[in-house]
């Protein structure tokens, strides 16, 4: 098989990207297979990675935002071995429908430069023509062979949790912090963990002021994977009260772990995921009473490290460049 480069941001990066890519490493690692990292997150740090272009690799290149994706299309174009474009974020269809019309021809124009596009749902799919629609995989972030052993700690059943990046409006925080003072009306010990990272923005310092006055919460800034494990091994439930979502990296580990997930009905969600209308009132009712259990259509069961292992085979028996691309890159 061919070396692999993630091209992602190995220093600072936090969330289900870097869990995800970090677990493919270990992956493939275990396998043998060289992994090395171009770091997006520092420029010096990527410039000391220059001499390995010389030579043919898997790129990945894992992003959350397509316009990303467009401006590093002309150095991916120009690589040599396999290049793969990894959309992690479940927002493609909002961010392809923002962009004027002739933004999003140079979209379809810009990856052209990927031989495969691999997505967390088939959003990015349903836009392209055929020639590019062929190229996209939906994968899945999450590979529970990687994932943590679920840790010893004595499970709380009427313990919740969520997690929110920055506090942004679509994680809904302050849709789970209301669905718990609902659920402590049945459960007059719930109590509600959540787990912040990102960015420290105002909106997570007023959670934090919330919490001042609310014994039961607690906010957890930038955990380490350790101490999110040990948080999701102890929850009995986690809420993920998102507007839109992908597949969810911490989706899948808090079911890894043994937490009953409780989610809005938004998006697709994994097989087992209690689904319920995204409002308080509902949310609370799903995690007292239960609700309607995800069968998992519209998610893929297809792995990261699946995929790598379907494109090395497709790199060792197709010599020259995937159609659509200039010649000579090989």
């Amino acid at each position: 098989m061919l070396p692999v480069l993630q091209w992602a941001q190995e220093h600072g990066e936090v969330g289900g990207v870097r869990t995800s890519h970090a677990q493919l490493t270990a992956i493939l690692r275990a396998e043998g297979v060289q992994v090395d990292y171009v770091d997006t997150g520092s420029a010096r740090r990527a410039a000391a990675m220059l001499p390995r272009l010389r030579h043919r690799a898997m790129h990945l290149l894992h992003l959350t935002r397509l316009w990303r994706a467009m401006l590093l299309a002309p150095l991916f174009a120009l690589l040599r071995g396999r290049t793969v474009l990894v959309l992690h974020s479940g927002s493609t269809s909002g961010q392809v429908a923002r962009m004027p019309w002739w933004r999003r021809r140079l979209l379809v124009l810009a990856l052209y430069a990927y031989d495969e596009i691999w997505a967390v749902n088939d959003e990015i799919g349903a836009i392209l023509p055929e020639a590019l629609r062929a190229r996209v995989t939906v994968v899945t972030p999450f590979d529970s062979s990687a994932a943590p052993v679920p840790s010893a700690i004595e499970r709380e059943p009427h313990a919740l949790a969520l997690a929110t990046n920055a506090g942004l409006a679509h994680y809904n925080a302050d849709v789970g912090v209301e669905v718990t003072r609902r659920v402590r009306e049945r459960w007059p010990d719930a109590t509600l963990t959540v787990l912040a990272y990102g960015n420290d923005t105002p909106e997570v310092e007023a959670l934090r002021r919330t919490a001042t006055s609310e014994p039961w919460l607690t906010v957890e800034f930038d955990a380490s994977p350790a101490e999110v494990s040990a948080v999701l091994a102890r929850v009995g439930t986690f809420l993920r009260p998102t507007s839109w979502d992908g597949d969810s990296v911490i989706v899948r580990e808090a079911q890894a772990a043994g937490a009953t997930v409780v989610a809005s009905d938004t998006a697709p969600r994994p097989q087992g995921v209690v689904l319920a209308p995204l409002d308080a009132s509902s949310l609370a009712a799903a995690v007292v009473d239960g609700g309607v259990v995800s069968d998992g259509n519209g998610l893929a069961q297809t792995t990261l490290a699946d995929a790598v292992r379907a494109a090395g085979r497709a790199a060792g028996h197709a010599p020259g460049r995937a159609a659509g691309h200039a010649p000579g890159r090989g």
